[in-house]
C-alpha cells in the first residue's frame, strides 16, 4: 500500500459504509414476519421498534425481531438505540450462526455504527462489515437485500478493505432473476459515473412490483436522475422523474426531481407546486426542500418568500455544507441575517 493510499483508506471505509446506510433505508423487503414486516413498510418507526422490543423481551434471540429493531435504529439518530440494536444483532449472529437476518442486521449496523464513529473506526470495521455481510448473504443467496448489501460493499471498499469489483460483478450476473441482475448490474454503472447508460436501465424495470427490488431501482435512479441534473443533462433526467411521480406517486423523489429539472430547464414558475407537493409524501424529510424553494422564489422576483425559506433551511442546519453556504451567501444578497 502506498502512503497516499494509506490516507485514503479511512475515507473509503466511509464511503463504503455510508453506501451501505442507504442500502439499509432503501425499502427492500428486509422483514418476512407477517406482524412485523407492515409497519417497517409502513414506515412507523416507533411501533416497529416497540413490537421489536416486546420479542426480544419473551425470546432474546427472536432472528425477525432482531432484525426489525435493527432497521428502527437505522431510520433514527439515537445512538443509544443504535448502539443496543448493534449489540443484539451481533449476540444473535453468534449465539445462532445459521440466524442469516442477525448477520445482516450485524454488518448494516455496524458500518453505520463505524461512519458515525469517525474515518479510524470506520477503517477498523470494515473487515468484520464484509465477514458479516458474506456469511448473511452464503446462507442464502437467494435473498436480495442480503446479496444487494454484499455488492455495495464490494463496489466500494477498495481491495486492501477486502472489496473487489470483479466480485461485485460476480454477484450482479448471479442474481436470480433478469431484473435483479438488470438493477444490480445498472448499479455497477453508477459507480462507474456513467449515468446515461445506468439510467434506462434502471427506467426499464418501473413500475417494480417486487418490494425485495422496488427501493434500490427507485434510490438508484434517483440518484442517477439527480445526477445528471448536476451535471447540466437535466432533460436526460425528465422522463425518469415524471414516470416516478406517476407510478410511484407516494415517494417523495419524483416531484422532487421534477423540481430540480424544471427549475435547470428554466421553468421556475413550476417548481413551488413539486416542492409543496414532495413535502407531503413518503421521505420528504431526506430533500432540502427549503432551500430549492427559496432559490426558485429568488428567480420569480419573490424576495420575502425567498428570505424566509431559506432562512428556514439555514435555521434548520441539516443540509449539506455547500448548500447552507449557497444559502447564506443568498441571504446576504436578499437583505437576510
Amino acid at each position: 500500500m502506498t502512503d497516499r493510499s494509506a490516507r485514503l483508506a479511512p475515507r473509503r471505509a466511509i464511503a463504503a459504509l455510508a453506501g451501505l446506510a442507504l442500502a439499509a433505508g432503501a425499502g427492500a423487503q428486509m422483514l418476512s414476519d407477517p406482524a412485523l414486516a407492515p409497519l417497517y413498510e409502513a414506515e412507523r418507526t416507533a411501533e416497529l421498534e416497540r413490537g421489536a422490543r416486546e420479542r426480544l423481551a419473551a425470546r432474546p434471540d427472536d432472528a425477525q425481531a432482531v432484525l426489525a429493531l435493527a432497521l428502527a435504529a437505522m431510520e433514527r439518530t439515537d445512538d443509544t438505540l443504535r448502539r443496543d440494536a448493534l449489540e443484539r444483532a451481533r449476540g444473535c449472529a453468534k449465539r445462532q450462526p445459521q440466524a442469516q437476518p442477525c448477520h445482516y442486521a450485524h454488518g448494516m449496523l455496524l458500518g453505520v455504527q463505524a461512519m458515525s464513529e469517525g474515518m479510524f473506526a470506520a477503517a477498523r470495521s470494515a473487515g468484520t462489515v464484509r465477514e458479516a455481510l458474506t456469511t448473511a448473504h452464503g446462507l442464502d443467496p437467494a435473498w436480495y437485500p442480503g446479496r444487494s448489501a454484499l455488492l455495495e460493499f464490494h463496489a466500494m471498499a477498495p481491495g486492501f478493505m477486502g472489496g473487489s469489483t470483479a466480485r461485485a460483478a460476480e454477484l450482479a450476473a448471479t442474481a436470480p432473476r433478469p431484473d435483479q441482475v438488470a438493477a444490480l448490474q445498472a448499479r455497477l454503472l453508477l459507480g462507474e459515473r456513467k449515468l446515461a447508460e445506468a439510467l434506462p436501465r434502471l427506467l426499464a424495470l418501473l413500475p417494480v412490483a417486487d418490494p425485495a427490488l422496488r427501493g434500490d431501482v427507485l434510490q438508484w435512479g434517483t440518484q442517477a436522475g439527480l445526477g445528471l441534473v448536476n451535471d447540466g443533462k437535466a432533460a436526460q433526467a425528465q422522463a425518469w422523474f415524471e414516470r416516478l411521480a406517476r407510478e410511484h406517486p407516494e415517494e417523495s423523489a419524483g416531484p422532487y426531481g421534477l423540481a430540480r429539472v424544471r427549475g435547470e430547464l428554466g421553468d421556475w414558475a413550476a417548481v413551488p407546486a413539486l416542492l409543496e407537493r414532495t413535502g407531503r409524501l413518503r421521505g420528504a424529510s431526506q430533500w432540502p426542500i427549503d432551500y430549492r424553494l427559496g432559490i426558485a422564489q429568488q428567480q420569480l422576483g419573490q424576495r420575502e418568500a425567498a428570505r424566509a425559506s431559506l432562512q428556514r433551511f439555514v435555521d434548520a442546519g441539516r443540509g449539506h455544507k455547500a448548500s447552507l453556504e449557497d444559502a447564506r451567501k443568498r441571504l446576504t444578497e436578499l437583505g437576510g441575517r
